[in-house]
This record gives structure tokens, sequence and C-alpha cells, in this order.
């Protein structure tokens, strides 16, 4: 479930939405690309910079963890890629991968990891990604967007469609 956040977050990029005029289901075409979000800050005072990439119906997601406010500090980066659907205008789905890459980036990230032997490794070196098994591999994400010129909001969960977007910093995404 610690990857459930990312996840969502990079789930958002993969769909576009349709201006109000528009009739038709959008193209996952208005979202092509990469989007980035500004640093932002968790509740434990850690910051992150996520990236999603779409492309086709394939989303990538760098999502960047750094031990600081500011995203000055690195400390690890995941690299996952899942698949996603477009649904009704402003809804899509995303489905986990089963896999992803995980690289710690501090000294502190590698002794963690070693002490806990995540995913099943006890063996990290510092800035070297090993792979890793996804435990929610195959569920299903709701999403709900809003594109707004080269600004996409996007708000996840995973047990229900979410009916309404916080446009705080981790739900906001700018085209790179």
């Amino acid at each position: 479930m610690k990857y459930i956040i990312p996840i969502i977050i990079l789930s958002f990029f993969l769909f576009g939405c349709k201006d109000d005029e528009d009739e038709t289901t959008s193209s996952t075409t208005e979202l092509e690309g990469t989007w980035k979000t500004a640093c932002y800050t968790d509740d434990d005072n850690n910051s992150f910079i996520i990236t999603p990439t779409f492309a086709g119906n394939v989303l990538s997601i760098t999502d960047e963890k750094h031990s600081d406010t500011s995203c000055a500090t690195d400390y690890r980066l995941n690299e996952e890629t899942h698949t996603f659907a477009m649904g009704d205008a402003g809804k899509f789905t995303i489905t986990l991968g089963s896999t992803f890459k995980k690289t710690p980036q501090s000294s502190t990230a590698v002794t963690n990891y070693d002490n806990s032997s995540k995913c099943g490794h006890s063996d990290w070196e510092l800035n070297t990604a090993k792979d890793c098994t996804e435990s929610n591999s195959g569920k299903t994400i709701y999403c709900l967007y809003e594109l707004s010129g080269t600004t996409v909001y996007i708000e996840c969960d995973d047990s229900a469609q979410p009916t309404s977007i916080d446009k705080g910093a981790k739900n906001t995404f700018t085209k790179q």
C-alpha cells in the first residue's frame, strides 16, 4: 500500500480531459508526454517530485523522495510502469503493474533497506536499482482529472471513483 500514493499521482497524468462544450470522450493524446509536480512536502517532512509519462495506454511514473522539505537531499527513486484506460469524461482507471524499480540514493536509505530486507533484498547499494514486486499487482485505481492548458489536476482512489479534485501541489502536474 505504500506505493499507492505515487501510483495514484502518476495515474493522473495518463488521462486527458475534454472541453465543456465537447460531447465526445477525450483521447489520450491530450496527456501524451511527460508531466511533473512541483516539489511538495508530506506530513513527515519528506518532499517529493512525481513525474508521470503517458504513452499509448502505458503510464510510467518516476517518484523521487527527498529527506528534506525542499527536494534538495535525495533519499530514493521509484520507477513504475502501469496501464491505464480512459472512461467517461474526466475519468480514467489505472491497472497497477507487477514490478517496479527502487533505487536508494542515500546511505541512510541503503541502511534502512538492508535492515528491513526491502523487496526481499538485503544487499542494497547506493544508486543501484533493484526490481521489486508490486504487492497490489492488477489492482484498479479510479481517477478523476481536469486539464487546464499545460496543467492537469488528478485525484485517485483505490476503492471508489473520486467526485472532486484537491488541487493541492501533489495533485497538480505541469506539462514538460
